[in-house]
């Protein structure tokens, strides 16, 4: 029961984190608080009640906390001057336990909204309470248990994923909502299948390794390469159920296959959990040999063949959006696969990746040298280089003249055709004309188009077993006239280098950054990230400018300068419709990695808006080359970021895709910024 308020306030003063509040603040925390009293035996916080409206201090008294499974046996005690239920506030989580007044005991509720506004409010009092929940609570445990449980097996040099499906499990990642539901979670499926290698549903063992064996330097020759479809992997299928895989510098890479075999493991039990008898699977092998037969009519045979199994219509559709065409041979697979994953890691010198990195290196100065006539450390100082990681489509685009050149065809060529994309409002026509594009020119392989060397740029096709392509762009080579129609017309030609390199992956953005910069330091004059993130604010399609940047793995804190003034606003008229936010990012260790107790500690506690996976790595090499001078200490670098997930929403987080209607326009904003920033 409620009763009229007394002063709390000698309760602030002598507990941590409320110490930490002005004077202002605990007065007007104490002018919202509700004094309630309740009896010996009276239940104060129920379990299973998520989205819980406040939390309790206890001012005099006693609550027990109990397991409702083992009702008579009492987990914990809080005493008088402590409080419970700020969990349930910060995190939208279910409570596991009954807190139960042990006597007649006086708490004060605290709204979750005046609590949530402190945080927002007093950097003190947030960093305080994170650092309680973080240190003494141990909310983190599950990913420190599963990062350390990596980290034992690379050192062992073998993996058996079953074993480390508990430690997944506990983690209870974001992308995976359904992880612990007999559902299967085809939208996670999905998004793990396509960056996996193609074939995983026969593939048992896997060599992760950072450099290719020596008798099998060229493994072309010996292996068949494998896809995969989301994710560039060199991936060789080296005997039928054992593949190698090349990994990518640092252990993002690492780290994200193995979760994604993780991921795959657990909703392929679901799947084989209904095909439990013998007719089941005999029906899916007689289904395999009658599409083999009758090639024509795989499909129809395939849809009546699944009715008569134990899928719903829905799991039926989800089915074959994951394997369209060839869902019974992916059955028979799973069926005899058994989640039988095994991994072996080879890594040989801590230096693994350098020849890989070096050999991209080599390219990138060879093709500025033919591009510009001169060695990368002989460039005069009057050729300034931008350094853009972006992507291998939208400066291109926004540089070359055939979209210009063939723009009203674009749009009646897409009209005609009657293309969907037609469908959605699109502020900037130019975005429409981007986005039919690469159905535009597929539709149309003998039309004349602009030589993009004859335009200025010049493309690297060979990755070095980066995966980064390169874009290289000469200045002064640009047909002005012929730009993007939202990017300002210089007024005369001038001499410039600009480096678009596709995105990085995690940890192996800092090595290829590092080659960069020790390649055309002197000359640098501005490095520019455009990124895609995953937002904590607002919607898809938004832009996120991020104020810092915290590694997640040990929240190490790095506050960015030197923006240009005004960004926000002419990103907001550039993108008309979309919000713009600024804030700290995080840098993740991978797309799995974080589940929604994480994500909201990072919304509340550290205020940041959004998450990502390169740019601490980028933004701390970029630091030490400007302190060891190697780059001029003026340089600008600029980060810009798209929304194109909302990992707390599963209707939009990375497992549904983004369409390019939502995606396109904020993606072009972005670079039309940067691009205008440097030719102007």
């Amino acid at each position: 029961m409620s009763t009229p308020r007394e002063d709390p306030g000698p309760l602030f003063e002598r507990t941590i984190p409320f110490r930490f509040l002005s004077r202002t603040a605990r007065q007007g925390l104490a002018e919202n608080m509700h004094r309630r009293v309740y009896v010996q035996g009276e239940t104060v916080l129920p379990h299973g009640i998520s989205l819980y409206p406040e939390f309790f201090f206890v001012q005099s008294g006693s609550v027990g906390v109990y397991n409702p499974r083992l009702p008579e046996l009492r987990s914990n005690i809080i005493l008088a001057g402590s409080y419970f239920g700020e969990r349930g506030v910060l995190f939208n989580e279910a409570y596991a336990f009954d807190f139960i007044a042990e006597e007649q005991t006086v708490c004060y509720a605290v709204p979750a909204k005046i609590f949530l506004g402190l945080l927002h409010s007093s950097r003190a009092f947030a960093q305080s309470l994170g650092s309680i929940l973080q240190d003494k609570q141990g909310i983190f445990a599950e990913f420190s248990n599963f990062s350390a449980e990596i980290m034992r097996a690379v050192k062992r040099g073998f993996l058996d994923v079953r074993g480390l499906l508990r430690h997944y499990r506990e983690l209870e990642p974001a992308l995976h909502p359904l992880l612990n539901s007999h559902e299967i979670d085809f939208g996670a499926l999905l998004y793990a299948v396509r960056r996996l290698p193609e074939n995983v549903s026969r593939n048992h063992t896997y060599l992760l390794t950072d450099d290719l064996p020596t008798e099998f330097s060229e493994p072309e020759l010996f292996f068949t390469a494998i896809e995969s479809k989301a994710r560039r992997r060199d991936i060789w299928e080296m005997l039928p159920g054992k593949s190698m895989v090349l990994l990518r510098s640092g252990m993002s890479d690492m780290v994200d296959i193995i979760t994604l075999l993780c991921l795959y493991a657990v909703e392929a039990v679901k799947i084989r959990s209904r095909l439990h008898d013998p007719l089941s699977i005999r029906l899916v092998e007689e289904g395999k040999m009658q599409q083999q037969r009758q090639p024509e009519k795989a499909e129809d045979i395939e849809t009546s063949l699944l009715r008569n199994l134990d899928f719903s219509s829905s799991e039926i559709e989800g089915l074959k959006s994951v394997w369209p065409g060839a869902v019974l041979s992916r059955l028979s697979e799973i069926v005899r696969h058994r989640e039988s994953i095994n991994i072996d890691f080879r890594r040989h010198v801590t230096t693994f990746h350098r020849h890989r990195s070096q050999a991209w290196t080599h390219q990138v100065a060879d093709s500025a040298k033919r591009l510009l006539g001169y060695e990368p450390a002989d460039l005069p100082g009057d050729i300034p280089v931008y350094i853009i990681s972006s992507n291998d489509h939208s400066v291109a685009n926004c540089l070359n003249p055939d979209p210009r050149r063939y723009r009203e065809q674009i749009l009646q060529w897409g009209k005609e055709f009657g293309h969907p994309y037609l469908e959605f409002s699109w502020e900037n026509t130019e975005d429409l004309v981007y986005a039919l594009g690469p159905d535009f020119w597929t539709a149309h392989p003998k039309l004349e188009r602009c030589s993009e060397q004859d335009c200025g740029l010049l493309r690297l096709s060979d990755t070095a077993s980066t995966g980064i392509q390169v874009q290289l762009v000469n200045i002064a080579a640009l047909k002005l006239n012929a730009l993007d129609m939202s990017i300002p017309r210089p007024q005369a030609s001038r001499n410039g280098l600009i480096i678009n390199i596709d995105y990085a992956f995690g940890e192996q953005a800092e090595d290829i950054i590092r080659n960069l910069i020790l390649l055309f330091g002197r000359n640098l004059a501005g490095i520019n990230v455009l990124g895609k993130a995953g937002a904590l604010v607002g919607r898809r399609g938004d832009i996120l400018i991020p104020d810092a940047f915290i590694e997640q793995t040990s929240d190490r804190f790095y506050p960015l300068s030197g923006a240009r003034p005004g960004v926000a606003d002419r990103l907001a008229k550039l993108a008309p419709g979309r919000e713009v936010h600024t804030g700290p990012i995080l840098t993740v260790a991978g797309t799995l990695m974080q589940n929604r107790r994480m994500l909201h500690f990072y919304r509340h506690i550290w205020s940041c808006i959004g998450l990502e996976m390169e740019g601490t790595f980028y933004y701390r090499q970029l630091l030490e080359a400007r302190e060891l001078g190697v780059i001029p200490g003026e340089v600008p670098i600029r980060f810009l970021y798209y929304v194109s997930d909302l990992p707390l929403e599963h209707r939009d987080s990375l497992s549904t895709r983004l369409h390019p209607a939502a995606g396109i326009p904020p993606l072009y904003a972005i670079t039309r910024e940067i691009l205008s920033s440097i030719l102007s």
